[in-house]
């Protein structure tokens, strides 16, 4: 209640269409996980004050949507996640085993869509780190999912990730982990609104800015035509592009 009636946020609220994704601070402690006290009720919270697309899971928040020939999918990063502290190895995981299967099987459909954009709360590009918060915490997994990527020759993937305090953009040179060297995609990470500079992971090919009163943009072009080009910004609230990319990928079957 604190949150939704503060005003700034409430006015963001109001005239921004939201699809909403949970990290730490809005589900329990800092680098909170599965085993938080608060989870269930984070969860009824959830259920009460946010509306969101349809959840596959009871108690896992993941969720998928399209506009137009873009799928957008939402991952729950810490409702399933095993603690840091555990052993790395194979059984530890961040998305657990429902939520993996979730996401490969929306990466399959892929090809019915020109664009998959896989939205992570947390970083996705670190070197392992045993004890990490984000994905170089859970590097076992990562490369799991990189090696389907790989397997599957799905290559019109974007990701969108946060908590970093920083805006950054990869052309795919360093988001790659499959054992193959051929799971590449680019990257935009878009953060902070409010709080103050920090950096977490990386690098970034296309440079990165630390910073508060930042935000990610997506520019999808899609008239129909073969292809569909793809612009990456990060700005600041005044209006000034930090880091940019754009890309093309070929546009699937169908209309627009």
């Amino acid at each position: 209640e604190q949150q939704l009636t503060q005003p700034a946020q409430a006015a963001h609220f109001a005239s921004v269409p939201i699809a909403y994704i949970r990290d730490d601070h809005d589900y329990g402690g800092n680098d909170s996980d599965s085993t938080a006290p608060s989870k269930p009720i984070a969860l009824e919270a959830f259920h009460t004050n946010v509306p969101h697309y349809p959840l596959p899971g009871a108690d896992s928040v993941n969720q998928a949507f399209s506009i137009g020939r873009v799928q957008f999918l939402l991952l729950d990063a810490r409702s399933q996640r095993s603690p840091k502290s555990d052993p790395d190895g194979t059984s530890k995981t961040m998305l657990g085993d429902a939520q993996l299967t979730w996401l490969e099987e929306h990466l399959l459909t892929s090809d019915g869509y020109s664009l998959t954009v896989i939205v992570s709360s947390v970083p996705w590009i670190a070197t392992p780190t045993e004890g990490a918060d984000h994905w170089a915490g859970y590097a076992y997994e990562r490369q799991k999912i990189a090696d389907f990527i790989a397997a599957n020759d799905l290559d019109n993937i974007l990701m969108v990730t946060g908590d970093a305090h920083l805006v950054a953009a990869d052309d795919g040179t360093n988001t790659d982990y499959s054992a193959a060297g051929e799971a590449a995609f680019p990257l935009l990470h878009a953060a902070a609104l409010d709080p103050p500079g920090s950096v977490k992971g990386g690098p970034f090919s296309e440079g990165m800015s630390p910073g508060g009163g930042q935000f990610g943009l997506i520019e999808v072009v899609d008239d129909g035509s073969a292809t569909i080009d793809v612009h990456l910004t990060g700005m600041n609230w005044e209006g000034e592009a930090l880091v940019e990319y754009t890309f093309t990928v070929p546009a699937a079957g169908g209309s627009s």
